[in-house]
């Protein structure tokens, strides 16, 4: 897998470190649906760990906090977030930052798997509630609500329901994230912010996430979803505002009829 693309982005910048392992995806900014397409069909090559030829370098530059320009191909050697902390402290620090939310909102913006970059607006309310509105021409909303996922498709005009459960979001919308459950499968840290990835022991379970928080700040910025078919989708967060109140019908079941919830 080409992992000179990732030391050369100035979102995250992971320590060589994070090349053992299997998502590597924490790296990529949003609007790279290049990037994301590439390293999609890398998943499934025999990865070569040792030193990634240079002509596989993204051609991005990044600039350290100090001002220091970067040429694209060359690895931040300079300090990262979170370096006197163990990693098992950084899990520490950003579970305790999860379970302490309240309530998220903002902008964000998608790569699926294909490489295709939706836009729209997130609203989060934990635990258990979250609201993906599209912009178009994509014809979806997604609301979790109840342990379940509903994804209504107004182009089809169908609904889709599946439990919470089954996907690796139960560690974002829990109200504790469970390590009788929850396998900590890497931990990376970045020039100003850090990422955490969690798998499940349960096999109902499909795929892995990561959790990209800024840094020393904590703001939640990204998560990245690896599924069980090496499929990648990053959603990047912006314009984030924390403890706004909500409106229940903000998570009514889509083509639900409305008003099971009382505001």
């Amino acid at each position: 897998m080409s992992f000179g693309m990732l030391s050369a982005i100035s979102f995250i910048c992971i320590d060589a470190a994070m090349a053992a392992r299997p998502l590597p995806a924490a790296a990529l900014p949003a609007a790279d649906a290049a990037a994301i397409v590439a390293l999609q069909e890398e998943a499934a090559a025999p990865a070569d760990l040792a030193a990634p030829p240079a002509e596989d370098v993204a051609p991005v530059a990044t600039t350290a906090p100090e001002g220091e320009y970067i040429p694209a191909g060359e690895a931040y050697d300079g300090p990262l977030a979170f370096e006197d902390l163990s990693d098992e402290a950084v899990v520490d620090k950003l579970v305790d930052y999860v379970e302490g939310l309240d309530t998220l909102t903002g902008d964000f913006s998608q790569i699926s798997p294909s490489g295709t970059v939706s836009t729209g607006k997130f609203y989060l309310r934990r635990p258990g509630f979250l609201r993906f509105e599209y912009e178009p021409p994509t014809p979806l909303l997604i609301v979790a609500n109840g342990g379940m996922v509903y994804v209504r498709d107004e182009a089809l005009e169908t609904t889709d329901s599946y439990p919470v459960g089954k996907t690796p979001l139960k560690f974002l919308l829990s109200k504790k994230i469970d390590f009788d459950d929850a396998k900590v499968i890497g931990v990376d840290r970045g020039i100003d912010n850090a990422a955490v990835t969690f798998a499940s022991e349960k096999e109902e379970t499909e795929g892995e996430i990561t959790l990209i928080v800024k840094a020393p700040e904590m703001t939640l910025a990204r998560w990245i979803v690896r599924d069980i078919e090496q499929g990648i989708t990053v959603v990047t967060l912006t314009n984030v505002k924390e403890g706004e109140r909500l409106a229940n019908r903000l998570f009514e079941i889509p083509d639900a009829g409305g008003g099971f919830l009382k505001n």
